[in-house]
């Protein structure tokens, strides 16, 4: 490939890079730029991505959605609609129980699904996750269906702020790039 760029148009391969999917997983802090909206709780686990592949829209029970949350890969981002308070509270009950017992490490973030004016959260579930710390949860103005739509046609950008996948980004690419190379086309 390196012979074909130079002899047909004269520009040198500087590098080929392999996919690397952790790098195209959105962290939380990239959702919030999405949806424009923050986290209501759980603000320290912003850099915590999620692979599209793990999002999980919740329609079933509350009893089917704790045993999937104790089931499943424990890095799930799940999503409901606003007026889903028996999900809402079985994920604070979940986030609760799993920290008092320590199983496994709770990975798991909500994000909560409502258009504008049509359907609101109720107060008293919100007052909740003031008292609640640590369990990433948002609450978004779009149908589950729109918000599952933007995630998966969403493309993560580095964000400079996002140390972890920085670092990741740097490790994956540096190997293949050939920076001397670009140096000495640069200077």
């Amino acid at each position: 490939m390196s012979k074909a760029f130079q002899d047909s148009w004269g520009v040198p391969l500087l590098g080929c890079i392999p996919d690397r999917p952790f790098l195209g997983c959105p962290a939380l802090a990239d959702l919030e730029r999405l949806f424009k909206t923050e986290l209501v709780s759980g603000q320290k686990h912003r850099f915590r991505h999620y692979s599209v592949d793990d999002m999980n829209l919740i329609t079933t029970s509350l009893t089917r959605f704790l045993e999937n949350i104790r089931t499943k890969h424990p890095r799930t981002l799940y999503v409901c609609h606003v007026t889903r308070d028996d999900i809402i509270l079985g994920f604070m009950a979940e986030f609760q129980r799993n920290r008092r017992d320590d199983e496994r490490p709770f990975e798991a973030s909500l994000l909560v699904c409502g258009r504008k004016g049509k359907y609101q959260m109720a107060d008293e579930v919100r007052d909740m996750f003031e008292g609640l710390d640590g369990a990433p949860v948002m609450v978004v103005e779009y149908s589950t269906h729109q918000a599952m739509n933007m995630i998966h046609n969403f493309t993560p950008k580095l964000n400079i702020d996002d140390k972890n996948r920085v670092r990741k980004a740097v490790e994956h690419y540096e190997p293949y790039i050939d920076f001397d190379l670009l140096l000495e086309r640069t200077s």
